[in-house]
């Protein structure tokens, strides 16, 4: 019985080898870095009923240095941690990591002291009432 030796990524349709340097089972696209949910347990399972699309949402850091992908499944919304292979996309992974840079940390609310919500915008603040100096 003969296995495939490669599969079409379903996001950017590259014919895709699963031998991959410094993984054992590739399951994603080296160029774009989507996946497709067949695991459900353990890496290489094949048992997962949802075979939705993984969308790489971001990059983690394992012992050693050994950078991570996270895949959000685009259907039932599950995470899974996926050891990044020697030929992934460089500057797909560098974006990734970099992605949360791009983001404020905490979301700006509009303050009723700022005019329009923006919060580059001078705070209008009131005068203050400076009492009368009390003479002696």
């Amino acid at each position: 019985m003969a296995f495939p030796r490669s599969f079409r990524c379903g996001h950017c349709g590259v014919e895709v080898s699963l031998d991959a340097p410094g993984t054992t089972h590739r399951n994603h696209c080296p160029g774009c870095l989507w996946s497709r949910h067949l695991d459900r347990n353990v890496p290489g399972d094949r048992q997962a009923d949802c075979s939705g699309g993984m969308e790489p949402i971001a990059v983690t850091v394992r012992g050693e240095g050994r950078w991570v992908l996270i895949h959000r499944c685009t259907n039932c919304g599950r995470l899974r941690l996926n050891k990044t292979a020697g030929d992934d996309n460089v500057l797909q992974l560098m974006r990734l990591a970099a992605l949360p840079l791009t983001m404020p940390f905490v979301p700006f609310a509009a303050d009723p002291g700022h005019g329009n919500g923006d919060p580059a915008t001078p705070k209008i603040r009131k005068p203050r009432h400076r009492q009368a100096a009390k003479e002696p």
